[in-house]
């Protein structure tokens, strides 16, 4: 099953009970759990980036096990030319050319090397390919906006990259900061 929402919290059994508490107080539960893992929620919900602003307006200055709530744009293979093509398009299309932005990468992306074989990339290497084309102003301190990619282990042989493209902020503790339109 697909999801388009992952929840970082503090790992616990209790942890986890108490964010899913937070959730049904915040935005009730018209959502579907995909998968929970120790410190993981992966949630379908009908609009991600909405469910986001709502969480991040209904915690703030509140206690809670949740990090980061953020929303996925879309999920594809962990290999290097599948996640820059869907990067660089949802980049291009939602990033204003004036704007600044930065990618975020988080976790292992794959390339096949001359011989055949499947082999990590190194995390620099695969940031430079994915930002190839996209013709906007990089700035790693302050962006605008940021291009984050994240590797979801989902069996133990499987994993996949989400892509997701939103205003900075979306991406920082849920704790920080105030909510703003994260589009």
């Amino acid at each position: 099953m697909s999801f388009n929402v992952l929840i970082t919290l503090d790992p616990s059994k209790e942890n986890i009970d108490w964010a899913f508490s937070q959730v049904n107080s915040c935005v009730g539960t018209s959502y579907i759990v995909v998968r929970v893992r120790s410190s993981l929620i992966l949630l379908s919900v009908s609009e991600p980036y909405r469910f986001w602003f709502e969480m991040k307006k209904c915690l703030q200055g509140k206690d809670t096990p949740i990090h980061r709530i953020i929303p996925v744009d879309d999920i594809v293979d962990p290999m290097i030319h599948k996640v820059a093509e869907k990067a660089r398009g949802l980049a291009l299309a939602r990033i204003p050319p004036s704007a600044s932005y930065r990618i975020t990468l988080h976790g292992k992306i794959f390339t096949v090397d001359e011989s055949g074989r499947l082999v990590k990339m190194h995390t620099i290497d695969a940031v430079k390919t994915i930002a190839e084309g996209i013709e906007r102003k990089v700035d790693l301190e302050n962006p605008e906006w940021v291009v984050y990619i994240r590797t979801v282990p989902m069996r133990r042989w499987y994993a996949v990259a989400t892509i997701s493209v939103a205003r900075a902020a979306v991406f920082k503790n849920i704790r920080v900061g105030e909510a703003v339109e994260p589009l």
